[in-house]
């Protein structure tokens, strides 16, 4: 009987302690980006017969490839900096535009979801200039999801280059949340199961 009954106190002391343990380690969450901007170029080709002032899609030259020619000086400067590389895809209807995930992508892990555009303002044909903005949700390892808003500006004779900037503040998109730490009386209760176990062990011991 006193062999089962130890066995039993072994096991409660088990739980207990094993229980206190991981409900007093900590729970890892990802800090939110509350300021950031930084600009990038590459060239762009329109269809044929179009210009700036009337065309209505957009493909970026050189397989998207664009280069980062204004780093971040704030939140993601550790991540975005002068010459960096990445992919920005196309913009196949400017008139009827649809979300695009992973709109810009940078080698660094940042990344851009677009979704929505709007045409600012534009005129051609050459010289010509088409501005736009949108909403988007920044992406950055580290980092939560946050909104955030860019800008588009092409203002060129040949159609070849353009600048792009994108701004971020602390809004963070919805996520899941992460586990809730079990509040602090509980995780002492289960570490003071886990006492009084090795304290009736200890007793049943004496007694055997």
């Amino acid at each position: 009987m006193f062999a089962s009954f130890r066995s039993i106190i072994k096991r409660i002391a088990a739980i207990g302690a094993v229980g206190a343990l991981t409900i007093l380690s900590p729970v890892a969450q990802a800090a939110p980006i509350t300021h950031t901007s930084f600009g990038i170029s590459g060239a762009f080709a329109i269809p044929g017969g179009t210009n700036l002032g009337s065309t209505n899609s957009i493909t970026i030259k050189n397989g998207g490839h664009i280069i980062v020619t204004a780093p971040d000086t704030f939140d993601l400067s550790g991540l975005i900096h002068f010459g960096d590389g990445g992919i920005l895809q196309n913009l196949p209807n400017l008139m009827a535009f649809t979300p695009i995930a992973g709109f810009l992508t940078l080698a660094s892990g940042v990344s851009l979801d677009l979704n929505s555009l709007t045409i600012i303002s534009r005129s051609g044909p050459t010289p010509g200039f088409l501005n736009m903005s949108g909403n988007a949700v920044l992406h950055a390892p580290g980092f939560d999801a946050t909104s955030g808003v860019f800008s588009w500006s092409g203002t060129t004779t040949d159609n070849l280059s353009f600048t792009f900037a994108v701004t971020a503040s602390a809004q963070t998109q919805p996520a899941l949340a992460p586990t809730e730490p079990v509040p602090e009386p509980f995780s002492l209760g289960l570490l003071g199961v886990g006492l009084l176990g090795v304290s009736f062990g200890r007793r049943a011991l004496k007694r055997g």
